[in-house]
């Protein structure tokens, strides 16, 4: 399983917004981020790495995967990403 420290930036109105990047943990296989915000706020989202870079972008709108299954967050921490 591959997993690296990134930036996670998001895509708004069509734009890489610049203002506000957070940090996360980017799992390549199932191409899932797991970002925390400036004040500790956690989610998981599908995201697009920028090549070359330790950018990935998530889509405006994206749906947060935690909300729909809190047992996601712990399964890739203890897994090391291999969590489904």
């Amino acid at each position: 399983m591959k997993f690296r420290e990134v930036t996670v930036k998001d895509i708004w109105q069509g734009e890489v917004c610049e203002e506000y990047p957070e940090k996360g943990i980017y799992y390549e296989d199932h191409g899932k981020v797991i970002r925390c915000d400036q004040w500790g706020a956690v989610s998981i989202n599908y995201a697009k790495p920028v090549e070359g870079t330790d950018i990935v972008l998530v889509e405006e709108r994206a749906k947060d995967l935690l909300e729909d299954n809190q047992a996601l967050f712990i399964s890739l921490i203890m897994s090391g990403g291999a969590a489904k």
